[in-house]
C-alpha cells in the first residue's frame, strides 16, 4: 500500500469571517442562563428538600422565592426565544430561519453530516453558520421550549389570580384535556427538562468536538461572532464560505 504523504504550507492563508451578530450571541446567552435558572429553581420546585429557609417563616419564604426566580426566567426566556426567532428572518442573518426548518433537503443533509461524525468518513461541508446536524437539534430545542412554556404556564394558571388571568381561563383548560389531566401536564414538564438537558449535553459536546477537529473557533464565535476559515473554502468575491466537498476532516 502507497504511503501518502502531506505537508502544509507555511504560506497558507485564513480569514476571519463573521458568523453571527451581536444580538445572536446575546440571545444565546441570555437563553443559556434562563435555562441554567429554571432547571435549578424547578428541581427545587418539584423536590423541596435541599433547601430551606432560616429564621421566622414570614421572613424566608424559600419557595416564594424559588418560584419566583422561575418565572422570571421563564419570562426571559419565551421573550429572548421570540426576539431571536424573530431575528432569524432578518438580512444580518442571512435568513437562518431555513437552517432550523426540517425540510427534506436539511434533514438529507443532517444525516450525511451526522454518517460523518460516526463513521468519518462521507463529505464534510463546511457552514459560516449552523450546519444542518445543528440545525436540527435547534428545531428539537426550539419544539421543547414551546411544550415547556405551555405546559408551565398551564401549571402556572392553577395558582394564578382569577380575575387577572379570567381571560386566558380557556388555556389550561384546553391544555388539561390534551394532556389528559393536570398531574400529565406536570410529569410532560418534568420529563421535558431531562430531554433538553440530553439535548444540552449533545450540543456541548459536538461544538467541543468540532472546534478541536476542525480548529474553525467554534466556541469563540458563540462569544466573538466570528470562526476562522482557510483560505480554500472562502469566496472572497462574495465574503462568504464555500461548501466544498471532502472526504475528511480538513487538516488545518
Amino acid at each position: 500500500m502507497a504511503t501518502v504523504t502531506e505537508t502544509v504550507s507555511s504560506r497558507s492563508t485564513y480569514h476571519v469571517v463573521q458568523v453571527r451578530t451581536p444580538f445572536v450571541c446575546l440571545f444565546h446567552w441570555v437563553m443559556v442562563l434562563s435555562v441554567v435558572a429554571l432547571c435549578l429553581t424547578g428541581l427545587y420546585i418539584g423536590n423541596p428538600r435541599f433547601l430551606a429557609g432560616q429564621g421566622e417563616a414570614y421572613a424566608t419564604f424559600v419557595m416564594a422565592k424559588i418560584r419566583f426566580i422561575h418565572f422570571v426566567a421563564a419570562y426571559t426566556l419565551v421573550v429572548s426565544l421570540l426576539l431571536r426567532l424573530y431575528h432569524s428572518f432578518s438580512p444580518t442573518t442571512r435568513h437562518d430561519i431555513m437552517d432550523i426548518i426540517p425540510t427534506p433537503k436539511n434533514v438529507k443533509a443532517a444525516l450525511k453530516l451526522m454518517y460523518f461524525f460516526v463513521t468519518g468518513k462521507g463529505e464534510h461541508l463546511h457552514y459560516r453558520q449552523v450546519n444542518p446536524l445543528g440545525g436540527m437539534s435547534v428545531f428539537v430545542t426550539v419544539c421543547l421550549f414551546a411544550v415547556m412554556a405551555t405546559t408551565g404556564f398551564t401549571l402556572y394558571s392553577m395558582q394564578a389570580n382569577a380575575i387577572t388571568w379570567r381571560w386566558m381561563a380557556w388555556f389550561p383548560f384546553l391544555v388539561e384535556r390534551i394532556f389528559f389531566g393536570m398531574s400529565n401536564v406536570r410529569l410532560v414538564h418534568h420529563l421535558s427538562m431531562y430531554a433538553l438537558l440530553s439535548v444540552v449535553v449533545i450540543h456541548v459536546y459536538m461544538t467541543v468536538y468540532m472546534d478541536i477537529v476542525f480548529k474553525e473557533g467554534e466556541i469563540a464565535s458563540i462569544i466573538g461572532g466570528y470562526k476562522v476559515f482557510h483560505e480554500d473554502v472562502v469566496d472572497l468575491k462574495e465574503g462568504d464560505v464555500r461548501r466544498p466537498r471532502l472526504n475528511r476532516a480538513p487538516q488545518f
